[in-house]
């Protein structure tokens, strides 16, 4: 596996996600003190160590595991409007897809994939994949179209991925250190103008278009302003290797703490509550429903 050493002795944050490692369980509670927020909307949650994916039901109450079977260190997780949620099934070298209707899970024709890890849906329902292994982002077409390689240029073991509101690729170029743009009308690759990053992970957009990345090595989160200025490091301390973001309707940003076997909310208001979902090891993927009518309805429970 590719990588190269960093002040952790231990495997770094791909190694963990590829190899197996001592874990530990979480605690719930909040850092506050104050009750956990009530979610207008479910939470998945890709649990790498169990080999489970968990859906935390919207207002709280226990976590449901997906009907998902096989699965082997999952971590990259999508949604898309329909319900369907497709799942990096990394040690098997496949994604699968879990449909909302209760269907039978069905794997995505991939051909030659090696540790897939991030996952990306277009509005169309365009799949795009990190093959981490095989240095490249591929890209199976919702029109049933075969694979095809995303054009970039010198990714090492890509991670995360996050599509803009312009549907712009962006990639978490783990070893490289930085996070690289693929324009969506095929213009040349560019990198994210960022300093300091170390073996970025998750990526995420909010409202606003700013982009959220997880700078695994350094244990923190960054925002990258939509309109240029300043990166700012969000006010969340205490992470260990952080993973998978996602934000949900209200603003608030989710981050797998992936070394410390829970999962964090970072509310607009300010303020880190973890969230009280006991028995978690290794947190990898986040995924929220993407469209507002999965907000006001129940949710197929699998």
């Amino acid at each position: 596996m590719r990588g190269r050493p960093r002040r952790r002795t231990a495997a770094t944050a791909a190694a963990l996600l590829l190899c197996a490692a001592p874990f530990a369980s979480a605690s719930p509670g909040t850092a506050d003190g104050r009750p956990p927020a009530h979610r207008a909307a479910p939470l998945y949650v890709s649990d790498y160590a169990d080999n489970t994916v968990l859906r935390l039901p919207p207002g709280g109450g226990d976590p449901v595991t997906v009907a998902a079977s096989g699965l082997t260190r999952p971590t990259g997780l999508a949604l898309d409007a329909s319900g369907d949620l497709y799942i990096a099934d990394t040690g098997n070298n496949r994604v699968v897809r879990v449909p909302g209707d209760g269907g039978p899970q069905v794997t995505v024709d991939t051909t030659g994939l090696s540790r897939p890890i991030g996952l990306a849906l277009t509005a169309n329902g365009d799949l795009y994949i990190a093959d981490s292994v095989n240095d490249r982002v591929v890209m199976v077409p919702a029109d049933g179209g075969g694979q095809v390689t995303v054009p970039t240029t010198g990714l090492l073991h890509p991670n995360g991925l996050a599509l803009d509101g312009a549907g712009n690729l962006f990639v978490a170029d783990f070893v490289n250190d930085r996070v690289v743009k693929v324009p969506a009308d095929g213009g040349p690759q560019t990198t994210v103008p960022t300093t300091g990053l170390s073996q970025p992970t998750g990526l995420a957009f909010d409202r606003r278009g700013n982009l959220f990345v997880s700078d695994s090595g350094n244990d923190r989160v960054v925002e990258v302003p939509a309109g240029g200025g300043p990166r700012r490091t969000v006010p969340a301390t205490g992470l260990d290797s952080p993973y998978g973001l996602a934000f949900d309707r209200s603003g608030a940003l989710y981050v797998a703490d992936f070394d410390n076997d829970r999962v964090v909310e970072v509310p607009v208001r300010g303020g880190l509550r973890p969230l009280p979902v006991a028995g978690l090891r290794t947190p990898a993927g986040l995924a929220v429903p993407p469209e507002r009518d999965a907000y006001g309805s129940r949710p197929t429970e699998r």
